[in-house]
């Protein structure tokens, strides 16, 4: 049964009971579509870009799509204070590497 004959057997039951006829279907949708567009449109303004859902969706994605590898140390990594520095490791950070 689709939406057109419902709305007209309701609409019968209604007429039958005295109370009025439900609205046609579809009468809100312009309505909830306004509304949406609204709520997005303030949704823009309040909410950081890097917060808002199509954002947070594609990094969902990305990270389940991302091969699960080890993470390195980036390109240009200087030791933490404390951690050990092998002498003749080459760096990469800026200055020259040590040759010995």
């Amino acid at each position: 049964m689709n939406a057109m004959q419902q709305h007209m057997i309701d609409a019968y039951r209604a007429a039958q009971r005295g109370e009025a006829a439900p609205p046609l279907p579809g009468a809100g949708d312009v309505r909830a579509l306004r509304a949406l567009r609204d709520w997005r449109r303030f949704e823009a303004v309040v909410t950081a870009p890097a917060d808002r859902l199509p954002a947070r969706l594609r990094r969902a994605v990305r990270s389940l799509l991302s091969p699960r590898t080890a993470v390195s140390a980036p390109v240009g990594h200087r030791p933490y204070p404390g951690e050990e520095v092998r002498e003749n490791a080459p760096h990469i950070g800026g200055s020259p590497a040590q040759c010995g």
